[in-house]
């Protein structure tokens, strides 16, 4: 017993001795790092050197706006839109019609049997005596609906087509109002040029009278100002034809629209 005891201390001691040599180490439980997201920046972004901020472009002339409205508003009173108002009335009642189209269809009959009419007392009656009858043909059970959709469908149609025609006429009238302004301001600075060119011109056929200057520099300066009056006859006619235009879709002088005197209150188109 007394030998197993001292085993037991010996084995003991070894055990204790090896591990105090041999500690063992802590085992960490690694960690996953979390990757970071960016946020979005609220800041804008910083613009290139030497780029240029975007333009806006801001209208402040009211009068004018004011001007396009008016044209516009005497354009869609004129024969081009009022056609399609006439249409639109024509094919609502069309879808009236074609519900009401029914009725001509019906027939109703009736019959009276009896021999005389003098009073008899030995009379044998037929019967029945009265016949009352209604025609409905089936045709029209089927039918009738699709032509009330058909007649509606076409009052869509001619509602779009009034709307596109309003469209166009407000496109067109604001598009040849805008040609009509451009050529009137080219006018004027072409004028303003010919108007210089012209003082060269009288300079010029003085100093031809003179002796001063040569055939050839008076032809030149001659033919100089006939160009430029060229331009002007040129620019003018143009100017002519988008007036017409406009007329003919306003139906009224447009110089009674630009040159009218201003009423009280403001203008509703």
């Amino acid at each position: 017993m007394t030998r197993y005891f001292v085993l037991w201390l010996l084995l003991t001691g070894h055990c204790l001795s090896v591990w105090a040599q041999n500690p063992p180490t802590k085992t960490t439980k690694p960690t996953t790092s979390v990757p970071s997201v960016p946020l979005p920046s609220t800041t804008a972004p910083a613009r290139a050197p030497g780029q240029q901020a975007p333009l806006l472009r801001i209208v402040t002339d009211l009068s004018d706006t004011a001007m396009e409205d008016k044209l516009v508003a005497l354009a869609l009173n004129g024969p081009d839109y009022d056609i399609t108002v006439h249409q639109a009335r024509m094919d609502e009642l069309a879808v009236k019609q074609a519900k009401e189209t029914w009725l001509n269809l019906l027939a109703i009959s009736g019959n009276y049997n009896d021999q005389t009419f003098a009073k008899q007392t030995n009379t044998a009656y037929v019967y029945p005596k009265y016949l009352i009858g209604i025609t409905i043909p089936l045709g029209i059970i089927f039918s009738q609906g699709n032509s009330v959709k058909s007649a509606r469908e076409s009052m869509k149609k001619g509602l779009d087509q009034q709307e596109i025609t309003a469209r166009q006429l407000r496109t067109t009238v604001l598009g040849k109002y805008k040609q009509f302004k451009m050529y009137t301001n080219l006018i004027e600075m072409e004028t303003e040029v010919s108007n210089d060119v012209q003082a060269n011109f009288s300079q010029a056929e003085e100093n031809f009278r003179q002796g001063k200057i040569t055939v050839d520099a008076y032809i030149a300066a001659q033919r100089l100002k006939n160009e430029e009056m060229t331009k002007i006859l040129n620019l003018q006619l143009q100017e002519d034809l988008i007036r017409l235009d406009i007329e003919r879709m306003i139906g009224v002088p447009l110089d009674q629209v630009l040159y009218a005197k201003p009423r009280s209150g403001s203008y509703r188109p």
